[in-house]
């Protein structure tokens, strides 16, 4: 079976995680305390903070503005020099061989599904250790709570999240009032989507109910918004991560069953796995709604000449304990082989880029949410956010969010090659070749021989 880079990346992730047997510590000076401000004060000359990362294009421009200010406000006294490791998969492969070699960056911004890894990878000081050392920093009560919970494992913040999206909703009223549906159709539920969608297709010759890019995260968030963990126990969140995919629960069955239907039935457009093709296929009219990324929100925006709506993904679970879960990418602090006043800088780094200013100017530039909730009281945002619905809808979809274990995903170091075996499976369900539940079963056993594979090699 082809593998995607982010499976590649994993295996190779894994042979790192082998040969270090995830036993770093971190070279503090103190048995393995964070350290705090002394540990800047008593340096000799400037610290220097090398930060990789996986951001390109416009996302790139807008980090390194932000590296530039903090340079200039730490002149003699901190560096950060900024490189781009190439995409998100690559950044793992380049880090994971780093550990092999001592030589991994102070700082690490990497994407959410190497977040499993990189706990057991053991090479990083919590954030949480690093802000309770370095008061007046960054209050992490301060971090939106669905971005904290995923970033965290036994009730401790790993990493502090920086550039955050969530699963939308997009909407074109124009089609879904040729097809007879009122304006402002409800469509807070997955139920009220797949019927608006089963309209439209039924009523408007041509055109497609529902599209969205055909990768497995969509299944994560069909579990999560069901109000169910992806893995067990507990996603992997409480004291052992996860051992085990589930995608055959009788919540699972219902939400997965409903969007198959729509692809198998002919209401849903199949644009394959890239998400621009399915923003192509939006504004082109083909299709009344589309799932996809709040990052498409901008581009969405920009070719977009008919009227169209930005919503939160719908429910199928209670609100209570369903709803949707992040991506993007965190920022770790390396411990090994870096001294404590480069682990302090480190954390300055990391807490100026999630302050609210620095991410209000990352949101307004890139389309990323802003995970400081402090960022809803500037003026800038309040400015934005009116001119914008689509951006507001992103942070209505964070503050409704509840941090609940079905909401905090999956946290395992297989957690890449889990997403590409899952994918062929679901892909043939969704396609009419293969019976969703012979699809489901078939899904679920390559993802459990991952992470068993996984936690044999890694002494789990």
């Amino acid at each position: 079976m082809r593998r995607s880079a982010s499976a590649l990346a994993a295996l190779v992730a894994l042979a790192a995680l082998s040969g270090c047997g995830g036993n770093g510590k971190n070279d503090t000076g103190d048995a393995g305390r964070a350290p705090g401000p002394e540990a800047l004060e008593n340096a000799k000359g400037p610290v220097t903070v090398t930060l990789w990362h996986g951001l390109g294009d416009t996302n790139a421009v807008a980090l390194q503005k932000l590296v530039d200010r903090f340079n200039n406000q730490h002149r003699g006294k901190i560096k950060v020099k900024a490189v781009y490791q190439g995409q998100y998969p690559d950044v793992l492969a380049k880090y994971t061989a780093a550990i092999r070699d001592k030589s991994t960056p102070s700082l690490l911004l990497s994407y959410d599904i190497s977040t499993g890894f990189l706990h057991d990878a053991g090479q990083t000081v919590p954030a949480q250790d690093l802000a309770e050392a370095n008061p007046g920093t960054l209050s992490l009560d301060d971090i939106r709570p669905a971005a904290r919970n995923y970033y965290s494992a036994d009730g401790k913040l790993m990493a502090v999240p920086f550039n955050t999206s969530m699963p939308m909703l997009y909407v074109n009223d124009d089609l879904l009032k040729k097809a007879g549906l009122p304006a402002n159709t409800p469509l807070n539920t997955l139920d009220q989507v797949v019927a608006a969608a089963k309209t439209v297709h039924r009523e408007v010759p041509k055109v497609g109910g529902l599209v969205q890019p055909f990768d497995t995260w969509w299944i994560e968030q069909l579990t999560a918004a069901a109000g169910v963990p992806y893995c067990g126990p507990d996603n992997g969140r409480k004291g052992s991560t996860a051992s085990s995919v589930k995608l055959t629960s009788p919540q699972q069955r219902k939400a997965i069953g409903a969007v198959s239907d729509l692809y198998t039935s002919g209401a849903g457009l199949d644009t394959g796995e890239d998400g621009s093709n399915a923003v192509t296929a939006f504004q082109q009219g083909k299709v009344a709604m589309m799932f996809n990324s709040s990052g498409a929100a901008g581009k969405v925006k920009e070719g977009t000449d008919f009227r169209y709506r930005a919503l939160p993904y719908p429910l199928s679970g209670p609100a209570a304990t369903s709803g949707s879960v992040v991506g993007g990418a965190a920022m770790w602090v390396n411990g090994p082989g870096h001294s404590a006043a480069e682990q302090a800088a480190s954390w300055q780094v990391a807490a100026f880029l999630a302050s609210p200013a620095s991410q209000e100017e990352f949101s307004r530039a890139t389309g990323y949410a802003p995970i400081n909730k402090k960022v809803d009281a500037l003026p800038e945002q309040k400015k934005t956010l009116a001119a914008r619905p689509d951006l507001k809808a992103v942070i209505d979809q964070f503050n409704r969010t509840p941090a609940t274990t079905a909401t905090a995903g999956c946290l395992t170091g297989a957690m890449p090659t889990v997403r590409a075996d899952v994918l062929s499976p679901i892909q043939s369900a969704f396609a009419g070749k293969t019976p969703l539940d012979t699809a489901l079963k078939n899904a679920e056993s390559a993802a459990n021989r991952d992470i068993e594979r996984y936690r044999e090699q890694a002494g789990q």
